[in-house]
Formats: C-alpha cells, structure tokens, sequence
C-alpha cells in the first residue's frame, strides 16, 4: 500500500501525501451537492417520503428496512433543513469514494488513478444518487463496502476483510433489500473461482453470524408483520417492473455513467481477463450475476448502480498502468472527455439553475387556473 508516498510536483507547490489527497477530495465529493443546488428548489417528493418515516420510527415499513428511517429521525432533530436531508447521501457518497481510493492505493495506485476513480463521482449518475435523500445512497455504499471487504480479504489475507463484507450484508439488508442480489451474486462468484476456499474459514461464518445478528430485528418485524415486504415486491412487479424494458436496462447501464465509461469498462477487464486481476475474477462473475438477474428480472436501470464503484477503483489502475509512459497523453484526453462531456451531463440531470422565466410563468399561470 502506497498510502504515505508522496506526489511528486513540478508547479512548485510542496509535495502531497497521497492519503491527503484522497481525503481532500472526498471533501470535495461531500460538499460539492450543496454548492450546486439551486436554492429555489424544495426537497424533492421521495424525499418527503422517507423523511416523513422518520416521524414514525419502527423497525420495518412497507417498502424498505428502517436504515433510513433512523437518518430522516437524526435529520428532524438536527431541524429538517435542506443541509440535513442532503448531508446523509453527501456523506456516503464521500465514503463510497474512500473505500474506492483505498482499494486504488492498496493495488499500487497513484495520483491519477487517484483522480481518474474520483471523477466517474462528479460525473454521471452518481451524483445524482449522492444528491438524493433515497435508498440508493446505501445501497451502493453497502454493495460497495462488501465487494471491498472480500477483495482486501483476498489481496492481504486479514481476516479484517472478511468483517467489513460481514458488516456491509447486515447494515445493507437494514437498508434495502436488494443488497441481497449481489450478496448471493458474490458467493456465487467466490464458489466458481479458487478463492472459493473462503468457505473453509471460520471467519466467514462468524462475520455472516453478525450479519444476520444486525438484520435480525428487522426479519423479525418482517415476521410479525405477515412479511409485507413480498407483497410490495409482488405489486412492484405487476404495476411497474413488468413493464421495464430488458434492453433498456443494458443500454442505461452505459448512458448513466457515459461521461466515465471507460473507466468502469477498463475495470471490469481487470477483473474479467487481465492477469494481474486473475485474484478477483469473483467480482467480475459476481457483476455479471447480478445484471444478468436484473435483466430477466426487468429490474429498474438504476438497481444495478451499486455494482460499479468497485470497478472504478480497479478500471482507474488500469488505466494509470496503460498511461503511465507512451501512451500518456491519453491521460489528458480522457480527463477533458470527462470535464467537457460530464459538466454538460450534469447540467440537464441535476437542479443546478432555477428555472427559466418563462417556466415561472407557465408555472404561476397554472397556479392561477387551478
């Protein structure tokens, strides 16, 4: 791990710790959402929803388990401000980031991959999941934290790792229940590659133990409750999913992070051919596992989104190793592609402006009618 090397500069400024970097710009991840929104905005109306749960603490509603509940509860104390119902995805937006630098410093990574793994967090659905007071956010936190926990696990053989997976099944099945697709998608992934050894070590078996532990309250809600949970999933079925179109769900796949494609194509290549990668071939079967079941599944393009974040950290060593003599001036391109295309991205899909006046009085007019 390359955590206390520093950058080299030639602009005269004093050399940067790595680590100081990362954290620097997951400050930026964190406080860029309430630099950029425009203040005429109210929250948006699922934010109103989950917001209003925590008015109602339990521990188990209709279509989510009580993660987010507890924030919204947090949020009302703090006094229901805008700040407060955004700090919560800012905040695991900015970890998601962490989890995915420290993957990129422990697999020998550097300052741009550093930088080339940050941008696809600026640039491209992400943000607008980081920019939202919904599941989402832990959603790809937690599918995040558990594809990270095992490949740590992998990478230095530390039980630590396998904890950190442990804990990211628990508190994510707290959160949404989708988390459990890519849980077995993993396990699957791990039964089909050498590392299936894991499922020798007892470790494994006391992290899972915890991991039940944590969402045993809430199965146990689901219990006493008649289990709710595959009723709303029944109804999501036959009132929306049906009618999602499977090739729709790939083509997404690739629009939401156009801006940033190359990055995560680039990591699942590591994961799925490179040599250097051949350790974590369970990530990239797991990846493949979980987007071929949401696909027969007619799952919403967005459900899949917890899938990627790790492949950046892998796709942005990648791409350092590729750059890193002739083909360096690839590295300029691709941060420009990103800059150009992902600012204008941005700024159709998220509430960076107010609206136009001829909106306002489009809007005032109805007012009037109504």
């Amino acid at each position: 791990m390359r955590s206390n090397a520093l950058i080299t500069t030639q602009s005269g400024f004093p050399p940067l710790n790595l680590m100081t970097l990362v954290y620097l710009l997951a400050l930026l991840k964190f406080i860029l959402p309430f630099l950029i929104q425009s203040s005429i905005y109210e929250p948006h109306r699922d934010e109103f929803l989950y917001m209003s749960e925590g008015c109602h603490m339990s521990w188990g509603y209709l279509e989510v388990p009580p993660m987010m509940s507890l924030f919204a509860y947090l949020s009302e104390i703090m006094g229901g401000s805008i700040f407060w119902i955004k700090f919560w995805p800012s905040l695991f937006g900015s970890q998601t980031y962490l989890l995915v630098a420290r993957l990129i410093l422990s697999l020998g990574g550097g300052r741009f991959a550093l930088f080339i793994g940050f941008l696809p967090f600026i640039f491209g659905y992400f943000m607008h999941v980081h920019f939202m007071f919904q599941p989402n956010f832990l959603e790809v936190f937690f599918w995040t934290l558990m594809a990270y926990g095992l490949v740590r696990y992998v990478h230095t053989g530390k039980q630590k790792g396998i904890y950190l997976a442990g804990a990211g099944v628990g508190l994510g099945m707290m959160s949404k229940y989708s988390l459990a697709f890519f849980a077995i998608s993993l396990l699957l992934g791990l039964l089909l590659t050498r590392e299936r050894k894991i499922f020798l070590n007892k470790h494994f078996y006391y992290a899972l133990s915890i991991g039940f532990i944590i969402f045993l309250p809430n199965l146990i809600w689901q219990w006493t409750h008649g289990f709710p949970v595959i009723y709303h999933m029944k109804e999501l079925q036959r009132q929306q999913l049906q009618n999602v179109r499977q090739t729709g769900f790939l083509i997404d796949q690739l629009f939401f992070n156009l801006p940033c494609i190359f990055v995560w194509i680039s990591g699942f290549y590591y994961v799925t051919v490179m040599r250097a990668g051949k350790p974590y071939r369970f990530v990239g079967f797991a990846i493949v596992f979980v987007i071929l079941f949401l696909v027969v599944e007619h799952g919403k393009s967005y459900y899949g989104m917890g899938a990627y974040p790790i492949l950046f950290g892998f796709g942005a060593v990648c791409l350092e190793h590729w750059t890193i003599s002739r083909l360096r001036f690839f590295r300029y391109l691709m941060v420009a592609f990103i800059l150009i295309f992902g600012c204008f991205i941005d700024s159709i899909a998220l509430p960076f402006l107010p609206p136009s006046n001829w909106q306002l009085i489009i809007q005032e007019g109805l007012a009037e009618l109504l």
